[in-house]
């Protein structure tokens, strides 16, 4: 009997046993929705199913989102949080492989809270304009932080569409075959501490407005660092580009009132370029070392120039081709191997206390630019002359400063109706200031001293030199035998020789 009694207790604990470890085993269900609840999406490329918890998902997947977090919280372990401020939905520690089709995680119409972090998203597939394709993939999605992701060899790394206040933290994009990251129609978002290298273009906004993008990496990239197409009222600050080999480190097109400032930009073709945009604050930037120029306006006006330094460029430091009613001042182009700061038929900007030294042609150099204020400017020790006027008309030089050039200290050539006065030209191997082929100008109150001519005019007309100060020029003023109707009023010439007297013309 008590044999029996013993069997019986093993027999039952065995049944116990069962029911609670193996049963569960054998019997697990799939998880799987009917037809009902769950589409697999094959059409899209989109299969849905569920893995258990592991701590890290390497998915053979795409993620597809739309609308459905509270489902898909419920189903996958990779997913947690209710999209409140407070516990947003999370995605994190997930991998997904595109496998060339799709994005491999595509959410849409999201207005809860979430975020998706430490996951990597490759090899996406390729769209069409304007549908692309993307590693992380956002449409009509609002609220999302994306933070501390990898997204490679995708079209483009991440991209926004039509989304607002989402903020992107801390990825890496590289190996894209088109972008980044891209923003396109989508307003109010902050990018921050991005890297976006080696891709061909490193970060694009397309028609998006009131944007933060800061402290990001855009290196390396084939095509431009950063790019804003048809965007305004975009903040652009302390962002790192460099080496963008066929674009520029900047570029703005179609873009108005966007503040780029406090940026490092070296070693790419162009420093910042600007075409058609108008009233942008460039402000504070570092372009160095760049193969053509450092800031480029083109077709641009009202724009804000201030407190940027752009030099040792293999062309110039800054140019304005065709942009009117600019203001620069305060900026540096120096070291440049062509001009320090060119204008090409430019008219009515205005330049001031910027510095152009040590440039191998001019310093600040105008071609048929009309109408523009050159103040406060220093432009020193230049290969060739410190201001240049060619074939412009009606500019007004004052309170500038041009020592210590190889040929003038400001020249003006085929250039009419400008007003020098109260500038400096010291110490120019050439003369301190020199008229070729220019008539009707007012050259007044000037002081050149040192140079080999004081004011020097060759087949210049109509001009009146007055009240200038020219001391210890080997030649104090000269004018050819072509030159008519030119006067010369009040200049005070001093040559410090022994036993001969000053004297006044």
């Amino acid at each position: 009997m008590l044999f029996s009694n013993t069997r019986i207790k093993i027999v039952f604990l065995g049944i116990i046993f069962f029911y609670l470890f193996l049963f569960p085993v054998i019997f697990q269900p799939s998880w799987e929705f009917d037809n009902t609840t769950q589409k697999k999406r094959v059409d899209q490329g989109y299969i849905e199913k569920n893995l258990k918890s592991s701590g890290y998902w390497n998915l053979d997947f795409k993620i597809h989102i739309d609308n459905n977090w509270s489902e898909t919280k419920t189903t996958y372990d990779w997913c947690s949080g209710s999209g409140t401020w407070s516990d947003p939905y999370v995605i994190e520690n997930v991998t997904v492989n595109g496998e060339n089709s799709g994005s491999p995680i595509l959410i849409e119409n999201s207005n809860g809270y979430f975020r998706i972090k430490h996951s990597t998203f490759y090899n996406s597939g390729s769209g069409i304009f304007p549908i692309y394709e993307g590693g992380i993939k956002l449409v009509n999605v609002t609220k999302g932080i994306i933070i501390n992701n990898i997204a490679f060899d995708n079209q483009i790394g991440i991209l926004l569409y039509n989304s607002e206040n989402n903020t992107i933290l801390e990825n890496i994009a590289y190996s894209n075959t088109h972008l980044g990251i891209s923003l396109e129609k989508s307003n109010n978002n902050y990018l921050s501490e991005n890297n976006a290298t080696h891709n061909k273009r490193g970060i694009y906004l397309y028609i998006s407005h009131n944007n933060t993008l800061s402290g990001n990496i855009a290196n390396n990239n084939t095509s431009s660092g950063i790019i804003l197409g048809e965007s305004n009222n975009n903040l652009v600050w302390g962002n790192n580009i460099s080496y963008n080999i066929d674009g520029s480190g900047i570029s703005l097109s179609g873009s108005n009132e966007n503040i780029v400032s406090l940026n490092d930009i070296e070693n790419n073709s162009y420093g910042i370029s600007l075409y058609l945009c108008n009233k942008n604050n460039i402000s504070e930037n570092t372009a160095t070392n760049n193969k053509g120029g450092g800031i480029r306006l083109s077709g641009s006006e009202n724009n804000i120039l201030s407190g940027n330094t752009a030099i040792n460029s293999k062309w110039w430091g800054m140019y304005l081709s065709s942009s009117y009613n600019n203001n620069l001042s305060g900026n540096k182009a120096n070291n440049n191997s062509y001009y320090g700061i060119y204008l090409y038929r430019s008219d009515s900007n205005t330049f001031s206390r910027n510095i152009a030294n040590y440039n191998n042609e001019s310093g600040m150099y105008l071609l048929n630019s009309d109408n523009n204020t050159l103040s406060g400017n220093i432009a020193n020790y230049n290969n060739e002359s410190g201001i240049d006027l060619y074939s412009s008309n009606y500019n007004t030089l004052s309170g500038n400063t041009a020592n210590n050039n190889k040929w003038q200290g400001m020249y003006l050539y085929s250039s009419d109706n400008n007003t020098l006065s109260g500038n400096i030209a010291n110490y120019n191997n050439g003369s301190g200031i020199f008229l070729y082929y220019s008539e009707n100008n007012s050259v007044s109150g000037n002081i050149a001293n040192n140079n080999y001519y004081g004011i020097n005019l060759t087949s210049s007309n109509y001009n009146d030199i007055t009240g200038n100060t020219l001391f210890d020029n080997n030649i104090c003023y000269s004018e050819d035998e072509t030159c008519i109707g030119n006067i010369f009023k009040n200049n005070i010439c001093v040559k410090v020789e022994p036993n001969e007297d000053d004297w006044i013309i």
